[in-house]
């Protein structure tokens, strides 16, 4: 049976925080996809400036059908809707994070019990009509390889230079504990039009994976409030036996860091982007790599004092603090 013959069921997971308008640009971008065969899921993180109403008003003008609950109803609701909206608005009760709201939206999908994937989708992206499309038609071309896919990444490009790559993959380096985007900045050609991609994790705007693979190897960890989460993933991915997959026909556009104050431009990153990535990476080498905690320490050290020696007392303090306390 061919993908076109049967449409497996696709959840789009898109997490709000904040930046509604961000979300209302990436939903009309969704409801162009050629798939058919799917549902959008929209969890707001309980963001303070009034998305949550902002994104209910704007699908009240422009949707014929959507519906809206709190995070309580699909937790401890007995009952979802069985014909599902063009688009779910979920509530989060308070901000837990990124992974804790993306598994909001993925606990709705499961609760459904009809879904064949999930794609997780950064809300500071649009994406091509067909981007879906590609993403099930690899994911079903993939259904022969000799090892198992479990999380398949589209081609990021920048949102305000759409002919060039903000990442294909993402590769980790051991011995600096660093990680970095495969083809940032370069003309996308045909060169990165490949079927397959030596890659470490997928880059988290875009993460398309299966039914089988959530089963087996379990949502995002809640270990983490924001960063190293699909890295945590594609780990786990990997140790459970999976293979990671790139499709180089599946565009997305990417904005990069709205939100947080994370793009990779030059610019210097914000406390919030700071403070989390230094934590996150603490518990990521130590949950998967725990043999290499004492040089990560002594590389953080040094951060720390040469953030001294340029004046940050208040960043190096961060270091010294998510050092003593971070578990």
């Amino acid at each position: 049976m061919t993908v076109q013959e049967h449409q497996p069921k696709v959840y789009i997971v898109v997490l709000n925080y904040l930046s509604w308008q961000d979300t209302v640009e990436c939903l009309a971008s969704l409801l162009r996809l050629t798939y058919q065969n799917k549902e959008i899921i929209v969890v707001d993180n309980d963001s303070p400036n009034g998305s949550f109403l902002h994104l209910t008003n704007w699908a009240q003008e422009n949707l014929p059908f959507y519906q809206a609950l709190s995070e309580n109803e699909v937790t401890h609701g007995s009952s979802l809707p069985e014909q599902g909206p063009q688009v779910m608005f979920i509530k989060a009760d308070k901000n837990a994070g990124f992974a804790a709201g993306n598994n909001l939206g993925i606990r709705y999908a499961l609760k459904k019990k009809d879904h064949d994937y999930l794609w997780l989708l950064n809300n500071d992206t649009t994406v091509d009509p067909n981007a879906l499309e590609e993403l099930v038609k690899r994911a079903h071309f993939d259904q022969n390889s000799a090892k198992p896919v479990g999380i398949w990444g589209s081609k990021l490009l920048y949102y305000h230079q759409p002919k060039v790559i903000q990442a294909v993959g993402g590769k980790l380096d051991l011995r600096t504990f660093t990680t970095r985007h495969l083809a940032e900045g370069e003309t996308d050609g045909p060169q990165h039009n490949v079927l397959e991609l030596q890659q470490d994790y997928v880059i988290g705007a875009s993460l398309f994976v299966s039914r089988k693979f959530l089963a087996e190897v379990g949502l995002l960890s809640e270990d983490y409030f924001l960063y190293f989460e699909e890295l945590d993933w594609a780990t786990r991915a990997a140790r459970a036996g999976y293979a990671l997959g790139y499709v180089w026909s599946s565009r997305v556009y990417h904005k990069e860091g709205q939100t947080i104050g994370s793009s990779s431009s030059g610019k210097q990153k914000s406390d919030l982007a700071d403070y989390h990535g230094i934590r996150s990476k603490i518990i990521f080498f130590r949950k998967f790599y725990p043999e290499r905690t004492l040089k990560l320490y002594l590389l953080l050290t040094a951060s720390a004092l040469l953030r001294v020696s340029r004046l940050q007392f208040l960043r190096a303090a961060t270091v010294f603090k998510l050092m003593a306390q971070t578990k």
